[in-house]
């Protein structure tokens, strides 16, 4: 059987709270929590963003990742490993299977935006629930804006901050209304105990709210 190992911690944070971050895009969400890391998060919480293997980003993928980081070192009741997708691409029968694994394991948590991680990034700077209609049907299907375009969230985001890409874009600029973005993502969250959120929503919020410290 294979020897599990300790975890290092942060130098002044030997006893402090895991929280484990596996995403499915490669930089996007590495980028935006590590600054949240850098900046926010809280003093007895140690956090760390596993750089995607070559494995794939499907839900299935992003949680063994995961489950091979808990194999491989000891993990506290009170450490958090958060599985972090999108809903937009992936089918209802792989969402579920994840959402099973990480209800049946305490450590593990499971984090879906709908449609994407953008609208997480959107929450910081627009409400939108002042949308029309006909914007929030757009922003739903997030559909590439023209043929070899971005889709419909990155392109806000890069009206919204002048220039954005998903391998490149500064997240310190949004932290500062990060707390505005948590209240947001709340009151889009009108069925909490869903295993995921079946409309517009994002569930990131828990997972900030965490790192932060925020989450008793």
């Amino acid at each position: 059987m294979r020897q599990r190992k300790d975890f290092t911690r942060s130098e002044g944070k030997k006893s402090a709270r895991l929280v484990i971050i596996a995403t499915e895009g490669t930089d996007t969400e590495p980028i935006y929590f590590e600054a949240v890391k850098a900046d926010l998060c809280s003093s007895n919480v140690h956090v760390e963003v596993l750089r995607r293997t070559d494995g794939g980003s499907s839900p299935e993928n992003v949680y063994h990742q995961l489950q091979m980081f808990k194999e491989e070192n000891n993990i506290a009741e009170d450490d958090e490993l958060w599985v972090v997708v999108d809903r937009d691409k992936w089918t209802e029968k792989m969402l579920s299977e994840v959402a099973l694994y990480c209800h049946q394991d305490n450590n593990l948590k499971f984090c879906v935006s709908n449609p994407c991680f953008e609208l997480w990034l959107l929450l910081h700077l627009e409400d939108i629930t002042s949308y029309p209609s006909e914007e929030l049907q757009q922003l739903r299907e997030n559909r590439r804006v023209s043929k070899n375009g971005p889709t419909w969230l990155k392109h806000k985001m890069r009206q919204l901050l002048g220039s954005y890409s998903e391998s490149s874009y500064d997240a310190y600029r949004l932290l500062p209304t990060i707390d505005t973005a948590i209240v947001r993502a709340v009151k889009l969250d009108a069925f909490p105990t869903d295993r995921w959120p079946q409309d517009i929503g994002t569930r990131v919020y828990l997972l900030v709210r965490s790192i932060m410290g925020k989450n008793k």
